[in-house]
């Protein structure tokens, strides 16, 4: 598989798992802001460009390992940034 084609299919794995997320707003925001698909879009690229890095580091991807590293990829963010730990504030003199 060339670097092209795996980062499309890291890119459709991008869009399967923002679907989720979309899926799971549907209810919750009537609307949603501008920056959010700001946000959904860097998210489908990172899972592309996982893929390609997986490809430059010679691990052998078919097109549905591809589609679940690109998924995977905006939900292990998305764990991150949920377990982060919250920063105190500090004092303001």
């Amino acid at each position: 598989m060339g670097i092209l084609e795996g980062f499309l299919w890291g890119l459709v794995g991008g869009f399967f798992a923002e679907l989720l997320g979309w899926f799971k707003l549907r209810q919750q925001i009537p609307s949603v802001p501008g920056f959010y698909w700001v946000i959904t879009v860097l998210m489908i690229f990172a899972g592309g460009v996982m893929v390609v890095a997986y490809l430059r580091s010679n691990m052998p991807l078919n097109p549905l390992l591809s589609i679940n590293v690109g998924a995977a990829t905006p939900l292990i963010i998305a764990s991150l940034v949920a377990q982060a730990p919250p920063i105190e504030p500090g004092r303001i003199n």
